[in-house]
């Protein structure tokens, strides 16, 4: 029997670099183009996939999830891979990808940190947003984040204290989530008690997506015909709008993707998990 030498993989020394991310169908995900040039611009040398963390657009696209692009890169001889979501909020969806990342056999994984991952960086997203405030002759800015449903994620602590940052510094911005707290109802009436029905006329209400894509949520539960935001506010008396930008000639709700100093932020993020892999 001859014997034959197989011939080994190549490994990598440098890190591959995956960006997580939850994904949308909609138009507003021209952001995710920006960023992508702006990382093959930052890291022009460094293997980049993408991962996708809903299961619903890994459905409708057949995009990989991040188990896909771990495989991918093990397969292409990385032992290393940098892992950097593209999540508002450290939620369960953030644990989620934590936990399987951790748990990846034969690579040495590291997460980055979410765009709002400690306290002090609320303070840098939050003076980026405020550059789209009405003031408060003007009108009411909501800062419309996605939220979650579930009581015991850990997050919800994060919407708890930006409400409160919001409330303390402004007194005209307000936050509400699409699913969860501070809820929507609870916000509107809010609103009422404070401004008279016969001065709303006078006031209009700016819906800012607080969330990088704004897409689904801000084509139909913001802006949507059947009791979005905009339906019911606009019954209450208020003109109501919401925060756009152009890009390519095209007018499209204003996601924090859209921001380039955002997309500067999770550039950062990144830089300081691919400097932390070098010392594994």
């Amino acid at each position: 029997m001859i014997e034959r030498k197989l011939r080994k993989p190549v490994l990598k020394e440098d890190p591959a670099i995956i960006i997580a991310l939850f994904g949308s169908t909609h138009r507003g995900r021209v952001v995710y183009e920006l960023f992508e040039k702006e990382l093959y611009e930052t890291f022009p040398d460094s293997r980049l996939l993408w991962a996708f963390t809903s299961e619903i657009i890994r459905q409708k696209t057949g995009h990989p999830g991040i188990l896909q692009a771990l495989s991918e890169a093990e397969a292409e001889g990385y032992r290393k891979a940098v892992v950097q979501p593209i999540h508002i909020f450290p939620g369960t969806e953030y644990q989620i990808l934590y936990d399987l990342c951790k748990t990846f056999p034969g690579m040495r994984v590291i997460v980055g940190e979410t765009l709002l991952h400690r306290w002090h960086y609320l303070d840098h997203v939050i003076e980026i947003v405020s550059t789209d405030f009405l003031p408060p002759q003007e009108g009411i800015n909501i800062l419309v984040a996605h939220g979650t449903p579930l009581t015991a994620d850990p997050a919800n602590i994060l919407y708890i204290g930006l409400d409160h940052l919001l409330k303390t510094r402004y007194r005209n911005v307000h936050l509400c989530s699409v699913e969860g707290f501070p809820d929507r109802d609870t916000v509107f009436s809010d609103i009422a008690e404070r401004i008279p029905h016969e001065k709303r006329s006078k006031f209009r209400v700016r819906l800012i997506p607080f969330m990088f894509v704004a897409g689904k949520h801000a084509e139909e539960d913001l802006m949507g015909r059947e009791e979005s935001y905009a339906t019911v506010l606009g019954r209450m008396g208020f003109d109501v709008e919401i925060a756009t930008t152009e890009h390519n000639g095209n007018n499209y709700p204003k996601g924090l993707g859209f921001y380039r100093e955002v997309r500067d932020l999770f550039v950062e993020r990144l830089k300081k998990t691919v400097e932390l892999m070098g010392f594994y």
